[in-house]
């Protein structure tokens, strides 16, 4: 009787097992009227399924919230920004008993939720970041940057032999979109770029692109990393 309680167990402890997934971590965690929200920090762009694995361990080891939303992040991000993080996906597991018309999706366990990817697959990312104008070869890349908000990439060229730098943003189709030779200038150590008549500019450093609205020169808008 002794060995087939301990079977059960093992069965029952395989079943509610977390799967093994890609590298993720929290980052944040606010309580809801019905659970919590949490931010989930991926190292790079996943699959709709990685996700959904992630989801569902975090959901397992979330048990104690009815209800729990999930916004998956690409590095880059920042709280600090004035424009916000921007958000690769999300997903959303409902209270139980209640059930809407967009929760369409079961996880590994069957657990239902919502799921909406926000930003480009991982093939599609790569399509964009190997994309290279033509009227623009034999000019140093700086950086290649994808910006899921905008739907576009945004690639800077630094061409020392004429000392200027060129910055072509293109679309998902690429089309370019916009054409811009920003004015260098150094201020307090931190080289900026100025992309606007009005001065809104941009910096990059350590790989990461960091938009700045003039109407908040000291204060970052928004931020994405290279080549991701």
């Amino acid at each position: 009787m002794k060995k087939v309680l301990f079977a059960l167990l093992v069965v029952l402890s395989a079943c509610s097992s977390n799967k093994p997934t890609e590298p993720y971590s929290i980052t944040n965690v606010a309580k809801t009227p019905e659970g919590a929200k949490m931010d989930v920090q991926l190292k790079g762009r996943l699959t709709r399924q990685q996700m959904l694995d992630i989801a569902g361990n975090i959901r397992n080891d979330s048990s104690h919230y009815e209800a729990l939303d999930l916004q998956f992040l690409l590095p880059g991000n920042s709280y600090k920004n004035s424009g916000g993080i921007i958000v690769y996906a999300m997903a959303g597991y409902p209270k139980p008993g209640i059930v809407t018309a967009k929760d369409t999706v079961r996880d590994y366990d069957n657990k239902i939720l919502n799921f909406q990817l926000i930003g480009f697959t991982p093939e599609a990312a790569k399509h964009l970041l190997s994309l290279s104008p033509s009227e623009m070869a034999g000019k140093p890349v700086l950086g290649k940057f994808i910006d899921d908000a905008a739907g576009t990439i945004s690639i800077i060229y630094d061409d020392k032999k004429d000392g200027q730098y060129y910055i072509i943003e293109m679309d998902a189709d690429g089309n370019i979109v916009s054409k811009i030779q920003p004015m260098a200038i150094t201020h307090n150590g931190i080289q900026k770029l100025i992309v606007s008549q009005r001065g809104d500019y941009m910096t990059v450093k350590d790989s990461i692109l960091t938009m700045y609205s003039i109407d908040d020169p000291e204060k970052p808008f928004r931020s994405v990393k290279e080549g991701i």
